[in-house]
């Protein structure tokens, strides 16, 4: 194991998998000071990692690349809870096992088909640095994670689509990812009272049509279950290219 990352050997995996390790890409640009590696090593060759981005004010999100034969290397550098992981399907068990008590929920990562056109909506545009009062009322009850972002986002410096309804702001994408090849939505939110309108729809759509037109394909990780936003996005030309497991860890450490 080796605590750091082969830049060109991460590239060329990018290359063939964009989404897979967009953000391992855009971390390691961005934000080089929040972000360690745990690379598993074959000899000189590379064959998987940890991204360990450390940018949450509450807990790590690690990010795992390669399958269950990497266990016994990649799960011992797991840092100490409370963390946050995303891990392929097939180390479940061996995670699980390991952090008793974990919460997890499945995820299907999805990438737009390529000229998949939808008309423009009404009503929906970027934000702006005046629109961040807007922007964090509508998140400020929430207790998702990736929506309390919102409430110190700077939309003039970090760009985020919302929808509004006669002036009020009521839904919002925002796109935490913005490489050449792929760009990554997150943070996708309807007020619940206006769920139902086409207001998520036109969000997503709004900034999948800026990243076509930078010519990036635009993907996006999203809950298995419930299965309403999941078709949703099958709707807007998003189509399955993988899973992963989302868990939270609270509890002790590995066993």
């Amino acid at each position: 194991m080796r605590p750091t990352i082969d830049r060109r050997w991460l590239e060329r995996m990018a290359a063939l998998e964009p989404l897979t390790h967009a953000y391992a890409l855009w971390d390691l640009d961005r934000t080089p000071d929040q972000v360690r590696f745990a690379s598993a090593v074959r000899g000189d060759e590379t064959v998987g990692y940890l991204l360990i981005w450390l940018g949450r004010r509450d807990r790590p999100v690690v990010h795992w690349f390669g399958g269950s034969n990497l266990v016994p290397v990649l799960l011992p550098a797991f840092p100490s809870p409370p963390f946050l992981a995303v891990v392929p399907p097939e180390v479940d068990a061996a995670v699980a096992s390991a952090f008793p008590g974990a919460t997890r929920t499945r995820l299907r990562m999805m990438v737009r088909e390529p000229g998949w056109l939808e008309p423009g909506e009404g009503g929906v545009r970027r934000l702006r640095r005046e629109d961040r009062g807007q922007l964090a009322t509508l998140v400020r009850t929430r207790e998702e994670s990736e929506l309390q972002v919102y409430v110190d986002l700077d939309p003039a410096v970090e760009p985020v689509w919302g929808a509004f309804d006669n002036g009020r702001l009521v839904g919002v994408a925002r796109a935490v990812v913005r490489l050449p090849r792929v760009w990554v939505l997150s943070g996708v939110f309807v007020e619940p009272s206006r769920r139902g309108r086409g207001f998520g729809g036109a969000v997503v759509a709004a900034a999948a049509r800026e990243a076509e037109s930078a010519g990036a394909r635009v993907g996006l990780y999203v809950r298995e279950e419930p299965a309403t936003a999941l078709h949703l996005y099958e709707r807007l030309g998003f189509l399955a290219v993988g899973r992963r497991s989302w868990f939270e860890v609270r509890g002790p450490g590995p066993a």
